[in-house]
């Protein structure tokens, strides 16, 4: 198995938990789970998925957080806004309080169907990066929160999106950062991190291996945020 940021081979086992196996590669920096567990394990886990529950039961202030931040981006007008990863439609319902044509895409059907009950005036469906990316449509703004830390193939999920946008559109994504400086470099205390959750996190970036793996998709403009929490926020266009 090949690294999957960079598909080097240079990489070898660093730490242990929760009995997944995690690699480091020398290459990228990047942390991995491997092997990683079948496609069939993966639907499984994430139908129904457990924390849909407590986001639920925060869904004031994820709707508040989410238009904050996708309000930081200054776009106004008549706007097509994807939200990928969904979950319960938060960010989906934000991007509609901003004056959005607002679409929500998830793999997880019981949460498409909440998000539904939840935020009528949105539009939502239960459909993968790829799948959405072969109807061929453009949007102006794509929205992507905590989700390329459970993808067994974050690069091409990358593509995908790369290819519903156009020369002006903007992609806001998020995903932890195990190299932030609030901790610490001993894998072995790392990986006592929250952050650090096989099956349900995958892949485990920090800001070299995040910017790697959006330039190996394509984007041309990358900008790393400043967080003081351990989570990266990313600006990118094609």
């Amino acid at each position: 198995m090949s690294c999957p940021v960079c598909q080097s081979l240079e990489h070898s086992f660093d730490v242990a938990k929760n009995g997944y196996d995690i690699h480091f590669c020398s290459k990228c920096t990047v942390r991995f789970v491997h092997p990683f567990p079948s496609a069939e394990e993966l639907t499984e886990f994430y139908n129904n998925y457990h924390k849909s529950k407590q986001y639920k039961d925060k869904i004031d202030s994820k709707i508040r957080r989410a238009k904050k931040r996708i309000s930081s981006l200054g776009v106004r007008g008549k706007i097509k806004f994807l939200d990928v990863g969904c979950n319960l439609g938060f960010a989906t319902e934000a991007g509609r309080k901003l004056g959005y044509e607002a679409l929500g895409i998830d793999i997880d059907n019981i949460a498409i169907e909440q998000a539904k009950k939840n935020f009528p005036e949105c539009e939502f469906q239960c459909l993968s990066s790829d799948e959405i990316a072969a109807q061929g449509n453009k949007f102006d703004v794509i929205y992507c929160s905590e989700v390329l830390e459970h993808l067994s193939n974050p690069l091409s999920f990358l593509k995908d999106l790369h290819s519903m946008m156009h020369s002006k559109s903007i992609l806001l994504l998020t995903t932890p950062d195990n190299g932030h400086y609030t901790l610490p470099n001993d894998i072995k205390k790392l990986v006592e991190w929250t952050g650090f959750r096989p099956p349900e996190h995958l892949i485990y970036f920090n800001r070299k291996s995040l910017i790697q793996i959006f330039k190996s998709a394509g984007f041309s403009k990358v900008k790393h945020c400043l967080n003081l929490k351990p989570s990266s926020k990313v600006i990118a266009s094609i």
